[in-house]
C-alpha cells in the first residue's frame, strides 16, 4: 500500500479543505502545496500505511521547509495532527 496526501487548507470563515491528492510510493509522498483560491495553505496531510500516526524526521523537515503549520498523519485508524510551535 502506498503513502497518500494532500494540503490542507483553510478559508476566512473556518472552513478545512483538502488540495490535490497525491500517491507516492510504500516510504513516501511528494505532496504538492496547493489550495483553493481564496484559502490558506495549514499544513500536510499524510497516510503511514502499517506505520504509526507519528511524524518521521523528514516529515517535520518537510513540512518545516514549506511552511505548514499542522502536521496530520494516519495510520492503522489511528488519525493525530501535529501543530509548530
Amino acid at each position: 500500500m502506498n503513502e497518500i496526501g494532500a494540503s490542507i487548507c483553510g478559508g476566512p470563515q473556518g472552513q478545512v479543505v483538502f488540495g490535490p491528492w497525491s500517491e507516492g510510493t510504500p516510504m513516501n509522498v511528494s505532496v504538492e502545496i496547493s489550495c483553493p483560491p481564496g484559502m490558506d495553505f495549514l499544513g500536510i496531510y499524510h497516510t503511514h500505511p502499517g506505520g504509526v500516526a507519528m511524524p518521521s524526521q523528514l516529515d517535520v523537515k518537510s513540512g518545516l521547509e514549506v511552511g505548514a503549520k499542522y502536521l496530520c498523519i494516519s495510520a492503522d485508524g489511528d488519525l493525530r495532527c501535529y501543530r509548530k510551535r
